[in-house]
């Protein structure tokens, strides 16, 4: 005997799917009731069912706060970048004022980056291109006795500082020119001794053999 479905069970028959329903079938009975099976009846017709359409829920939408990215925060361009000579504290004696940095990078510089020397929180013109290099040396004149602070930090083709090392403090030591007993000082020029004349017998000598 077919399975007779009330009118109101057509949606949810339709919406089975279509391995589920082999077919439908409809027709009208003696009262004049529209009648839906899956078995067909008297004088039944083929109900047409379409693919099931699929409705997928909206994706959830994640709210950020302005300013986040996607992006993971940028961390320094170098894990290493370190002034390894003269070290911290360090007295250094140069009467003419020159100081050699030693500088370590890791990884190397970048060719697109620069690195320059900072004295006294002042960036100086003693720079170092990159050249995929490690180690660099850098060479600064002319300094003023005293103490001093160091630094070095790499700068783009734009010249923005992207990363700066840690401070050193050194103590250059340089001999004045005015130190007395220094060669070349500044002392009063002392006359030359006069001339004596002959046959004349020095000071405290006396005359007879």
């Amino acid at each position: 005997m077919p399975r007779i479905l009330p009118l109101t069970a057509l949606p949810l028959l339709l919406a089975l799917p279509l391995a589920a329903a082999a077919q439908i079938y409809t027709w009208t009975d003696a009262d004049g009731n529209k009648v839906f099976s899956d078995q067909p009846g008297p004088g039944a017709s083929t109900l047409e069912v379409g693919p099931t359409n699929t409705v997928e829920p909206p994706r959830r939408t994640e709210i950020r706060s302005p300013g986040t990215s996607d992006q993971p925060a940028a961390g320094p361009a170098y894990q290493r970048l370190e002034i390894t000579s003269p070290s911290n504290d360090e007295a250094i004696r140069s009467n003419e004022g020159n100081l050699v940095l030693s500088v370590t990078t890791d990884p190397g510089l970048s060719g697109s980056h620069l690195l320059r020397v900072e004295l006294d929180g002042e960036l100086t013109d003693v720079s170092s291109p990159g050249r995929g290099q490690r180690n660099h040396l850098l060479s600064l004149t002319n300094i003023d006795r005293g103490s001093h602070q160091l630094a070095v930090v790499v700068v783009d083709a734009r010249g923005n500082v992207l990363q700066r090392s840690s401070a050193i403090t050194v103590h250059l030591q340089r001999t004045s020119l005015l130190q007395p007993g220094r060669a070349g000082s500044n002392q009063a020029p002392q006359a030359p001794n006069a001339p004596r004349a002959p046959n004349v017998p020095a000071p405290g000598r006396s005359g007879g053999s």
